[in-house]
């Protein structure tokens, strides 16, 4: 079995959490810069900014996504453009005709 974290907030003791949950914690915000964080095992407290620098790769902090990531997404919003262009003048002549 993993060893399993608790976070500290406010003095109040959370957990136990994984080291792949608290790191999703860390990613999307939810941790705060007055939060701590132990392991099961251990007595010590660490600031959570200490243990996210000791995290290993075995339990990596994912980043944001690459510039050419976002440049993939670009074409599609360009084509999306194009084809409600190209339904504009269809609304237009049925407007017209009515």
């Amino acid at each position: 079995m993993t060893n399993m974290l608790y976070l500290s907030r406010s003095f109040v003791e959370i957990g136990p959490f994984s080291a792949e949950e608290l790191s999703s914690f860390f990613v999307r915000g939810v941790l705060k810069d007055t939060d701590y964080v132990r392991a099961e095992s251990a007595d010590e407290w660490l600031h959570v900014n200490d243990w996210v620098a000791s995290l290993t790769p075995a339990a990596p902090v994912a980043e944001a996504p690459a510039p050419a990531a976002a440049a993939k997404k670009a074409p599609a919003k360009k084509a999306a453009a194009k084809t409600a262009a190209k339904k504009a003048p269809a609304k237009k002549a049925a407007k017209k005709s009515a």
